[in-house]
């Protein structure tokens, strides 16, 4: 069922108070046994990778290690800066998630934000491979948005 199925059987729904109760009662089991689906897809395959659960994972892990690199690298001036702006991006990215929309700007602006600390703060060790990780794992994840494998349909 398309989504122009579903508006119709939703205008039918409101004209609801006109019908005979039982039949808004099927109606009300048609539309929502047509919309769980469609929303699922939103999400791409229950099985893949980009399930809600395992993109919300790879955000936290990504602010994790955002948040290590205060800790580690005790920055200042402009390197903070860069630091604290990839936060704000990837926290923008993360609040649309949580609200079940795939933000594909703010992703894109997340991986450039985090990008442009690696590439312009003086970082060493563990914390800067996992942020180089982090990049990888969400461009990847942004490619699959591109596929379709993720995101509204």
């Amino acid at each position: 069922m398309d989504a122009t199925a579903i508006g119709r059987i939703a205008s039918v729904y409101e004209e609801g108070i006109q019908m005979k109760p039982k039949r808004v009662r099927i109606l009300t089991i048609l539309f929502l046994a047509t919309a769980g689906p469609l929303l699922q897809a939103q999400f791409g395959p229950p099985n893949g990778l980009y399930r809600p659960e395992a993109v919300s994972a790879l955000i936290d892990r990504v602010h994790g290690d955002l948040n290590r690199g205060y800790e580690v690298w005790h920055l200042r001036g402009s390197d903070r800066d860069r630091l604290t702006h990839a936060e704000h991006q990837l926290r923008n990215f993360a609040q649309d998630w949580s609200r079940g929309k795939f933000d594909k700007g703010d992703l894109d602006e997340s991986i450039a934000a985090i990008q442009h600390v690696l590439d312009n703060n003086h970082l060493a060790g563990r914390e800067r491979d996992a942020l180089w990780g982090d990049v990888e794992n969400l461009r990847r994840m942004r490619e699959a948005y591109d596929r379709h494998e993720i995101g509204r349909r």
